[in-house]
């Protein structure tokens, strides 16, 4: 057994081992598995939702975006940073809301918010078909990662079957007890290995970033300008709005906001939060680096930048932390993906057919879900297909139609209805289905249109247009909201 390998399995067990022991005796009910009890500190809160944006892509499709995009790629240290102003102030309202009225899911929030039933349901499914894919990319970064830093002893499909049985072990004894302590270990390996190779890399093959940046200018300048069509600064600035909305919008980023002790604790973590996104800094050097050092990658194959400037630069002990740490990246965000999903369809749909259902029967419930979404996950992760291609272009515009009904939710008078909610919600994820399926999009539709136009992110059009029907539908005449109450109550 090479030393990569051994290395790998260590940090898997040493995780497993604390995984395992941090959730005994803690998890007698739905509550503790899934929200560790409500009693997360600043800590523990921070590596948890830290964990959800750091994820196995910051060790290959960063890095290849980086190769291949340049400047373009600082769009996600741009949002997050944004995303964490606008949580400052989001996550403690809808902290103190959950715990009061004693919710479990996202789908429980929007359901007592609006009265809807239906609603919850909708959010629900919502959540389901957007978290999937994400559990899905993840389990597939994992297996290009183990099985490349193992030299290949270990295939791509065996790296994934593993990769599926452990997190499916650890969540099912541990839940988010085991889920956060694992997230410590893992970001501070990952942010260790991203931080010393993002600087060393530079340094070593370009006498240090400055220089790099230069040499690049003089090779490859179109990487650090923005073009004047297509990721030009009109798309960088609207992503960057897009995604700054959707940063806590997520139904786990909602399971680890209901699982912090405290609003200080939330608050502390956005304030931390942009500090530790300027980690996405150092992938993107890394493949400024590999631009030179590795100049024909092409396609898929740049996501491999940073594992092939390891292969030459490094000995094989080097590659098996870069291994770990990619491991480790993917095994903790589908931890509380599987969490989430598990105790939202238990929460919004079982518990509603049978609401007599105990707390330590919910839990176990929760799990059978859990293990039924990482089948399906791990299927899909092992035979890719077009729908799933589909799935994963949708993913992001799906959870974002979530976002008009949320802040208006979140208003001292909010005059939204459930009607407006819900008409808002289906005709963005819509809109966002056609999209995805036919290709259309603002440029297909009015190709002759000045290109600061055509260049702004599709999602935000998507976006506004939910938001006006949100708002028109809910300004309607009580009589059709009469007839839309008639409708949900027939549908439920």
């Amino acid at each position: 057994m090479n030393i990569s390998i051994t290395i790998m399995i260590s940090f898997v067990i040493v995780c497993m081992y604390w995984a395992i022991k941090a959730g005994r005796g803690k998890n007698e009910n739905m509550e503790e598995w899934a929200l560790g009890g409500r009693g997360m500190g600043a800590i523990v809160t921070f590596f948890l939702l830290a964990g959800e944006f750091f994820t196995a892509f910051s060790l290959t499709g960063l890095v290849g975006l980086a190769y291949n995009s340049g400047i373009a790629t600082l769009y996600i240290m741009t949002y997050i940073s944004i995303g964490c102003v606008l949580g400052y102030f989001l996550l403690p309202k809808i902290r103190r809301y959950s715990k009061e009225h004693n919710l479990m899911s996202q789908g429980d929030f929007f359901e007592k918010k609006y009265t809807s039933p239906f609603l919850g349901k909708l959010i629900t499914v919502v959540g389901v078909v957007a978290i999937v894919p994400m559990i899905v990319m993840a389990l597939k970064g994992l297996g290009l990662i183990v099985s490349v830093a193992s030299y290949g002893v270990i295939s791509s499909t065996t790296a994934i079957w593993i990769g599926s049985i452990i997190v499916v072990i650890y969540t099912l004894i541990s839940g988010l007890h085991g889920s956060s302590r694992v997230a410590l270990i893992k970001d501070i390996l990952t942010f260790g290995v991203l931080l010393f190779l993002g600087l060393y890399l530079p340094f070593h093959y370009h006498d240090g970033v400055g220089s790099m940046i230069k040499n690049i200018s003089e090779v490859k300048p179109q990487v650090l300008f923005f073009p004047d069509a297509g990721l030009s600064l009109v798309w960088f600035i609207s992503t960057i709005i897009l995604m700054a909305l959707g940063v806590y919008i997520w139904p786990h980023t909602f399971l680890s906001t209901y699982a912090a002790k405290s609003d200080k604790a939330l608050r502390k973590n956005t304030i931390l939060m942009p500090l530790y996104s300027l980690m996405q800094l150092f992938s993107c050097f890394i493949g400024l680096a590999a631009i030179l050092t590795i100049p024909n990658l092409s396609g898929a194959e740049s996501d491999l930048a940073l594992i092939q400037l390891v292969f030459q630069t490094f000995d094989p002990w080097v590659v098996g932390l870069i291994g770990a740490a990619g491991l480790l990246a993917s095994l903790v965000p589908c931890s509380v993906m599987l969490i989430t999903i598990g105790s939202m369809i238990t929460s919004n749909i079982y518990v509603q057919l049978k609401p007599n259902t105990s707390a330590r029967k919910q839990m176990n419930i929760a799990r059978y879900f859990a293990i039924i979404a990482a089948i399906i996950s791990l299927y899909l992760s092992l035979n890719s297909s077009g729908a799933l291609v589909l799935l994963q272009l949708i993913s992001y515009n799906f959870i974002i139609q979530l976002f008009p009904a949320l802040i208006f939710s979140l208003l001292k008078t909010n005059f939204v209805t459930k009607q407006g909610a819900i008409a808002g919600i289906v005709v963005g994820i819509s809109i966002a289905l056609i999209s995805a399926a036919t290709g259309t999009t603002i440029a297909t539709l009015f190709p002759n249109l000045p290109s600061f136009i055509l260049d702004i992110n599709n999602g935000l059009y998507m976006l506004i247009i939910n938001a006006i029907i949100t708002i028109v539908v809910s300004l309607l005449p009580q009589k059709a909201a009469s007839e839309n109450n008639s409708l949900e109550r027939g549908i439920i």
